[in-house]
């Protein structure tokens, strides 16, 4: 499937918010960069992680990689969007994949709403 997104940058898992099931991956470092990348994943089902990761890109599964991945609860988990990190390093199951570019630092509020942690 076409890619969505992709970045040559460090992003870490920055927060994610059980009440509202949004995932926010941010990317910032100022001696770096001189923007800071958030990306969301809101209404998420599940996911599977790592903390961090050297670079990003985002894209759909194909049915056959939702299939492998979902295995039985694909059929029970239908609305939603497969999203493949890096070509499976991660995975999201989530309504949409937002992002957004700013020259805010790490502690200013996201562009995807108050989010704690993003005042």
């Amino acid at each position: 499937m076409q890619e969505i997104a992709s970045w040559n940058r460090k992003f870490q898992v920055w927060q994610y918010s059980v009440s509202h099931s949004v995932l926010l991956l941010r990317s910032y470092h100022s001696q770096r960069y001189s923007t800071r990348i958030d990306v969301a994943f809101p209404a998420v089902d599940l996911m599977h992680l790592k903390p961090s990761y050297e670079r990003l890109s985002i894209r759909h599964a194909t049915q056959g990689e939702r299939d492998e991945i979902l295995g039985s609860d694909a059929s029970q988990l239908k609305h939603g969007s497969l999203f493949l990190l890096n070509d499976g390093e991660g995975y999201v199951l989530a309504a949409q994949c937002l992002w957004h570019e700013d020259t805010g630092d790490h502690h200013s509020p996201s562009q995807f709403g108050p989010l704690r942690g993003t005042n």
